[in-house]
């Protein structure tokens, strides 16, 4: 008996030095790409790894999801920010964010056979979440936590929803743990939405692209990710330079689609069910909002955690209360943004 305790523990220590050596070896930040099916065609998928070198061996693989016009550089500011915490540096292994189709580093998919870029919705976007995820998967790099941005948010939502009719739930893509960063609402929860702005400037068209929106940098950095209640720019608001590297190509229908436009031709701000993340789904739901939000209102993501969890207590619903925490904060002040993170279980 003394023997197998004695080998049982050299094992653990074994275990153990091995894991302490594979988080002490830096590994370079580095892009893969993998192939999508869309409605109407296909793409090719980019993504960003952000390896932790200093993680414990156990710590989490995040999926991230950028949102409206955004791409997978918009997370760097926050990964810098929770690989610098003392807590969340060990706990976090590694963030994945992908460039959703024609953003960032994913190529533009021109000539699509079933109808351009511009045409994408944002039930495109929902299909190739959920293809990255069994993509990574078979890379053996599962993620076991999403986290998703303004549109992002909305998009893991609709996921779930998707999932739910299929008698599934993220919890069966190993997705146990979903953060939402100023998601905007399911269709059937509220969303009060702000006086409609004239994108008409930044509408672009080409043959082979369809109808697209393109923002200025001028226009991206003061369209409300940036600015607070008052309509004042966030003192850390990043640069022109900055906020243009941040930036992408949005489809003109998945703006439409966004704002309830489509919704009489059968496209509707895609919806999840009341409970959809109640505790039985297997999935803990976190959401964070922020104070000085114009885009999604703070009020709004409160009752929104309440109505997708049935948690009326906000166990896991977190307002960000300071005089900067603007739409875009997690780039803007990412450090406010961990501490928030860093209030919730952990990953």
């Amino acid at each position: 008996m003394r023997m197998r305790h004695l080998t049982a523990t050299v094992s653990l220590v074994l275990a153990i030095l091995v894991c302490g050596m594979m988080v002490t070896t830096a590994s370079a930040d580095r892009d893969i790409q993998f192939p999508v099916q869309l409605r109407a065609g296909s793409a090719v998928i980019s993504a960003t790894i952000f390896e932790n070198s200093k993680a414990w061996c156990t710590g989490a693989t995040i999926l991230a999801v950028h949102g409206l016009t955004g791409n997978a550089a918009s997370w760097q500011p926050l990964v810098d920010a929770m690989y610098k915490d003392g807590f969340l540096g060990r706990t976090v292994k590694r963030v994945i964010a992908i460039d959703l189709p024609g953003h960032g580093k994913s190529p533009m998919p021109e000539n699509l056979p079933g109808g351009p870029f511009g045409n994408l919705l944002i039930d495109d976007n929902i299909s190739v979440i959920m293809q990255s995820i069994i993509a990574l998967q078979a890379m053996n790099l599962g993620p076991r936590v999403i986290m998703g941005h303004s549109m992002g948010g909305l998009a893991i939502q609709g996921l779930q929803e998707a999932l739910l009719k299929q008698d599934l739930s993220l919890a069966h893509l190993g997705i146990f743990r979903a953060v939402l960063l100023a998601p905007v609402p399911a269709a059937s929860s509220v969303w009060t939405q702000g006086p409609p702005s004239d994108i008409s400037p930044f509408v672009k068209y080409t043959p082979s692209l369809g109808t697209y929106i393109d923002l200025t940098p001028e226009a991206a950095l003061y369209g409300g990710s940036f600015t607070v209640l008052d309509g004042s720019l966030v003192p850390n608001a990043p640069s022109l330079a900055d906020t243009a590297a941040y930036n992408a190509p949005e489809p003109y229908y998945t703006v439409l689609q966004l704002v309830g436009i489509l919704a009489p031709q059968g496209f509707p701000r895609p919806d999840a069910r009341e409970g959809a993340f109640s505790i039985c789904k297997g999935t803990l739901l976190n959401v964070i909002s922020f104070s000085q939000d114009v885009l999604v209102p703070a009020g709004d993501l409160d009752d929104l955690y309440n109505y997708l969890t049935g948690n009326t207590l906000g166990l896991f619903y977190r307002k960000v209360d300071k005089s900067d925490a603007c739409h875009s904060m997690l780039i803007s002040n990412p450090a406010e943004v961990v501490k928030a993170l860093k209030t919730l279980p952990p990953m």
